[in-house]
């Protein structure tokens, strides 16, 4: 708790970002074929058929080396994605360009959308816990308005994340130190309470921060489920 707390304190956003492509290029597991064609998770696939069109097109953002957006071709769904870490990006365009399927493979910025994709999308997936990735409320409020310029109103959007309640004593050691760290260094960027740091860069969600972001960022919450991974539906608005 206390490592977290000083290295939350000490560090910011740019910092995160880099740490989350180091630690992602250094995972075997997400540039490994066998995880990235062993297809959608249950939970994936249970949102997809109760809020997805079939055969519709869709973005997937923080798209790692490809596991969702091969699955979901495969599916017969036209997806296009993209993600931050160089070296996943290439893992991504080998494998789609090796099963023949079709689709734009981009790079990003992290917590940014690229110039590079089409308008209009009938859908949206960010990818397994990719925005909880994002430090800072407003980057990641940010980041919903950017992908809710791609769809119209009442297109669907998959998320996951981290969940916690609302207060634990985890959480207030590391918020604890952490503030009081950036404070002393007068960051302009205030820690938040539910960001921990073990490896990546990861924000802990309630259902009611879900809720609120997801309505500053252009989109009614439709099913919030915290078991067996955290996430949540959307509709643009």
């Amino acid at each position: 708790m206390l490592q977290q707390g000083l290295w939350l304190g000490l560090l910011d956003g740019r910092h995160f970002d880099e740490l989350g492509r180091l630690q992602y290029a250094r995972w075997e597991k997400y540039s490994d074929d066998r995880y990235n064609l062993s297809g959608l998770q249950p939970w994936e696939e249970q949102a997809l058929a109760a809020y997805f069109r079939s055969g519709s097109s869709l973005l997937v953002a923080a798209a790692g080396g490809g596991r969702e957006p091969v699955a979901l071709a495969r599916m017969g769904y036209r997806v296009d994605g993209f993600d931050s870490t160089p070296e996943l990006v290439e893992n991504y365009r080998r494998l789609m360009a090796r099963e023949r399927l079709p689709g734009k493979v981009c790079s990003a910025e992290s917590g940014a959308v690229p110039d590079d994709i089409d308008p209009r999308y009938d859908g949206l997936l960010i990818g397994w816990g990719g925005y909880m990735h994002i430090p800072g409320r407003r980057n990641r409020v940010r980041f919903l308005n950017a992908l809710r310029r791609h769809v119209a109103p009442g297109a669907p959007l998959l998320l996951s994340f981290f969940c916690r309640s609302e207060r634990s004593r985890r959480m207030d050691a590391i918020y604890a130190v952490a503030r009081c760290l950036r404070r002393l260094r007068r960051s302009p960027h205030p820690v938040e309470y539910g960001d921990g740091l073990a490896g990546t860069f990861d924000h802990y969600f309630t259902e009611s921060e879900i809720r609120a972001e997801l309505a500053e960022g252009g989109f009614e919450l439709l099913d919030y489920r915290e078991t067996p991974y955290g996430h949540a539906v959307g509709r643009a608005v």
